[in-house]
């Protein structure tokens, strides 16, 4: 008759059990990674051109664009800087607009200094 400490043995203490748990444990990180990172957005990157080209008062022939996340609920937002780049390379009035990419709602406009 097996003695009480080898009946007690959970199945955390054997190897497959260890095995099981680890597999719970990377496919639970998995599936929380992927919900984090998901990049769902309304907005296109190319809309969010077009509306930041609304809000500017010079005609760009430069643009670009990142997707950023702010806030406590990493809300997704488009910053497009928009810009004339000279021939020698160097850019002229330099324009970031912050466009939420769920809402196309511009919460944001930042102007270089001259």
């Amino acid at each position: 008759m097996p003695s009480s400490e080898e009946t007690a043995r959970g199945l955390r203490d054997r190897p497959l059990g260890k095995a099981l748990i680890l597999v719970v444990v990377l496919v639970a990180a998995l599936l929380v990674s992927r919900s984090c990172g998901a990049t769902n957005t309304d907005v296109s990157q190319d809309e969010a051109i077009a509306i930041a080209k609304e809000h500017v008062d010079f005609t760009p022939n430069n643009a670009m664009v990142r997707l950023l996340k702010r806030g406590l609920q990493s809300k997704p937002f488009w910053a497009v800087s928009l810009s004339i780049k000279q021939p020698d390379a160097t850019l002229e009035n330099v324009t970031v607009v912050v466009v939420d990419a769920n809402t196309g709602e511009v919460a944001e406009i930042r102007k270089s200094s001259p």
